[in-house]
């Protein structure tokens, strides 16, 4: 990445004023912007949020809905492609979006750069999709639900090419599978969905387009462009899919953050972006009826904070199902209840959650299994990558175990982590 990053703020912004921030593009590129944002007084438990409208040179705005509430929060932007030269960037408050107690807006920071035609990365950045936002229930539903939160990416080949694939993560997910069944097969209550595929030929020209439509199907793109070439998404549907024709003017063109971490589940990289926890699990405080007096023997949705995370890491192609156990003070609690209908299966389900006793900590964990619901046919060999509970505030404590699991058809239950 090029250019010349500067910080400014913290700087309050009140609705009528513009806060402006000029930067210099050392090299031509796909220019992005990192904002740290506040608004004081607001918060996703209550759905009150404030929602700024960023613009550079003048071209056509985006909005970013500040989910993060009053905490300082990084929102990547990028923001179409910018020649060598002065840019100026513009933010200020859209009032008709934003709840009528949020007085002001904190910009703590504001850090633009460019990422020129030959840096390795040009790619990723130029490829990725703008994200017009969800608009069935209401003319902007990601105002209190479901708002997209961070774009990630994959990379990988086919005999066509090198392919890029752009995921999405949402807060949660109004349709689809219910909160006992999130943590069960997917272990977190965020939605991840794959948006936008791009094929790239030897010269890097894209030859195939794909989006994940409705109904999960694979479909090919045929949208428009924005933002000097970027395709065009409209978030869909109540489960996180998309079409590429747009029904709602409000729209966020999310950088790509970062790739999918090495060795690890997509679960990954929330760990590197902790804040999206605490902004879900508000969500679900909001949304869901939890149980009062939660009990580790019924599968019945409890405070977030009444289970033990785990994230494992299988060869690509596995979908066999599984189940994780945790061991709290000698008695052994399971993520499924023995349910083969929520053992984790998809290639994509690698994380899990197990609802353990309320007061559970680090300390009284003295192990964690994995169990195949029926022998594998060849030796699977499956790393646990962390295991983690979360905080007051519902963020990621850091990991307490890690280790392996070799499972066979004659031992298709193993230990992968015991407290020494």
């Amino acid at each position: 990445m090029t250019g010349t990053p500067r910080s400014s703020g913290p700087a309050s912004v009140r609705a009528g004023d513009v806060f402006e921030h000029t930067f210099a593009v050392d090299l031509p590129g796909e220019a992005c912007a990192s904002l740290t944002l506040a608004a004081p007084g607001t918060s996703w438990r209550d759905a009150r949020v404030a929602v700024v409208e960023i613009e550079v040179d003048d071209r056509d705005p985006q909005e970013v809905i500040l989910a993060g509430g009053e905490e300082p929060t990084e929102y990547l932007r990028f923001l179409g492609r910018l020649a060598a030269g002065s840019h100026r960037l513009r933010l200020r408050i859209r009032p008709d979006l934003t709840a009528s107690d949020a007085a002001a807006v904190t910009v703590h920071g504001v850090r633009p750069r460019s990422v020129g035609d030959e840096d390795p990365i040009a790619s990723i950045w130029r490829h990725a999709p703008v994200v017009h936002y969800r608009a069935v229930t209401s003319p902007l539903d990601s105002l209190t639900s479901d708002t997209p939160l961070l774009l990630f990416y994959r990379t990988g080949s086919d005999a066509l090419g090198t392919v890029i694939e752009y995921h999405l993560i949402f807060s949660h997910e109004d349709a689809g599978t219910d909160l006992p069944g999130l943590l069960a097969r997917w272990g977190h209550t965020v939605d991840i969905e794959w948006a936008f595929r791009v094929t790239l030929d030897g010269a890097g020209r894209p030859i195939r387009e794909e989006v994940q439509g409705p109904e999960h199907r694979t479909l090919p793109y045929a949208g428009g462009r924005a933002l000097g070439g970027h395709p065009v998404l409209q978030v869909a549907t109540l489960n996180g899919t998309f079409t590429d024709q747009v029904r709602s003017r409000f729209r966020g063109a999310l950088g790509p953050a970062c790739a999918q971490p090495e060795g690890e589940p997509r679960e990954g990289v929330l760990q590197r972006f902790p804040w999206i926890y605490r902004v879900s699990a508000l969500e679900v405080l909001r949304q869901v009826p939890l149980d009062p007096d939660p009990s580790p023997h019924s599968r019945g949705p409890a405070d977030l904070r009444s289970y033990v995370y785990v994230q494992w890491k299988r060869p690509p192609g596995t979908e066999l199902p599984l189940e994780a156990a945790v061991r709290v003070e000698g008695i052994w609690y399971t993520s499924a209840w023995g349910q083969p209908g929520l053992a984790f299966t998809d290639p994509d389900g690698e994380s899990t959650a197990v609802k353990v006793p309320v007061g559970t900590d680090e300390a009284t964990i003295t192990g964690i299994a994995l169990r195949a619901f029926r022998p594998p046919g060849a030796a699977l060999a499956v790393k646990l990558v962390r295991a983690f509970l979360l905080d007051d505030r519902y963020g990621p404590r850091p990991s307490f175990a890690a280790g392996g699991v070799r499972l066979t058809h004659d031992q298709p239950h193993a230990v992968a982590w015991e407290r020494v």
